[in-house]
């Protein structure tokens, strides 16, 4: 797990609870190990199993990717757009770094899906060299695994649920920090307020809603709300917008402020260029709080039904036409609220529960049971006598060697018989 208070750090937290609430942790001992330290390369091989949250900051992440990579086991890939974990590790002269960014170069040839044409860190597989390390890959969307599977992945993968975040508790506390905070605005019953939450940064197209909201008449008001990164400032495009009072920052807020946001929201806007192939936890933070939200029509946005978002076309959005979409939801609360009410039940029926706790216990357990298989050692003695000798993917389609493995396939224990 990542040694700072991050998104993936509340995620991972999250999903300890759930295998708390399922008794999974009466059945399995888990450690948690955090912050990773250079004597994990030691205690690490003394675990079954290792489950490795690797996201796109190296800084958090950097340790983590190189034990995933040492000692493969299950890795959870927030981000399938690794670039700046990978150039960080090449500037540091990390043999790892280097090794992950030949295998996305060559791997880069034979993508197919648009969002590898269309947004640059997806452009590369930088996640490829990790996903051939891993023994079993967690994902959060569907989008993930065809990402994957279209560079030519072959490890196991399991889309598992991003969790619904936030308690039951916390989302009623947050509902009257959201009535103070439209008051403080001096919000009236007929003005809109929309509010782009997450991370300050240029991939929210934040300069973008400025101006489209700059276009909409004087009762809608928007709201920036989340963590400053050194990379953007929002003052000067504020500044410059001539919104005035109509317009606030609100940076580095509590998580209970944050949530409060959420709910004096009337939309959220939750846009992404270029996609990296993340699921966005505030996006589920949002719809938890059923709130209708306006997303980039990419990648995992795209897993969501279309009665659950409002989406806009790919790539940096036109202000002209994202102040249209704007316009509609402002103008009509009815459709609002049956937006947000749509997205509080899909949120439900997809990812409620314990549903992500149970995709872990699926992803954990089929993946010690493939590094218990003595056939897995075979074979990958097998493919790499294969690799020695020059044989390529071609030759295994010429049925080069395949008849070990028909062999070894053989010995495939049946229902009721023990592995020999």
């Amino acid at each position: 797990m990542p040694p700072a208070k991050t998104g993936i750090a509340s995620y991972a937290a999250t999903v300890l609870a759930g295998l708390e609430r399922t008794g999974y942790r009466s059945r399995r001992r888990i450690d948690v190990i955090w912050p990773v330290r250079p004597k994990h390369d030691v205690t690490i091989a003394r675990y079954a199993l290792g489950v490795y949250h690797v996201g796109n900051n190296h800084d958090f992440h950097g340790d983590i990717y190189r034990l995933a990579s040492l000692h493969p086991s299950l890795v959870v890939l927030h981000d399938l757009g690794l670039d700046d974990l990978v150039n960080a590790l090449v500037t540091s002269g990390d043999a790892l770094g280097y090794r992950a960014g030949r295998e996305a170069l060559l791997r880069s040839e034979v993508m197919t899906l648009p969002e590898a044409r269309e947004n640059e860190p997806l452009a590369r597989p930088w996640c490829a060299a990790i996903a051939r390390a891993a023994r079993g890959i967690v994902v959060h969307s569907d989008f993930a695994k065809r990402y994957l599977e279209d560079f030519g992945c072959r490890t196991p993968v399991f889309v598992v649920p991003h969790p619904v975040v936030e308690r039951p508790a916390a989302i009623r506390r947050s509902a009257e920090v959201g009535g103070q905070i439209r008051a403080r605005l001096g919000l009236r019953g007929d003005d809109v307020l929309i509010v782009a939450p997450g991370d300050m940064n240029a991939a929210k197209q934040l300069d973008v809603v400025v101006e489209a909201v700059a276009r909409l008449d004087a009762n809608v008001h928007l709201a920036l709300v989340g963590r400053r990164i050194p990379t953007w400032d929002p003052g000067p495009v504020v500044r410059a917008s001539g919104l005035g009072t109509r317009a606030t920052v609100a940076a580095d807020v509590t998580d209970e402020e944050f949530l409060g946001w959420l709910h004096a929201a009337d939309v959220v806007t939750d846009l992404r260029f270029p996609h990296r192939g993340e699921v966005s936890g505030t996006l589920i933070r949002a719809m938890q709080v059923g709130r209708p939200c306006v997303v980039s029509g990419v990648g995992t946005y795209l897993d969501l039904p279309p009665d659950v978002v409002v989406r806009v076309p790919p790539g940096r959005p036109d202000a002209a036409e994202l102040a249209s979409t704007f316009t509609r939801l402002a103008e009509d609360r009815e459709l609002r609220e049956r937006l947000g009410a749509r997205a509080r039940e899909h949120l439900e029926t997809t990812a409620g529960g314990d549903r992500t706790a149970r995709g872990y216990e699926r992803a954990i357990e089929q993946t010690l049971a493939l590094g218990a298989d003595p056939r897995r050692m075979a074979l990958a003695r097998w493919a790499r006598a294969l690799n020695e000798i020059g044989v390529s993917p071609a030759g295994l389609d010429e049925d080069f060697g395949l008849s070990y493995v028909r062999g070894l396939s053989e010995l495939a224990p049946g229902p009721h018989e023990p592995a020999r």
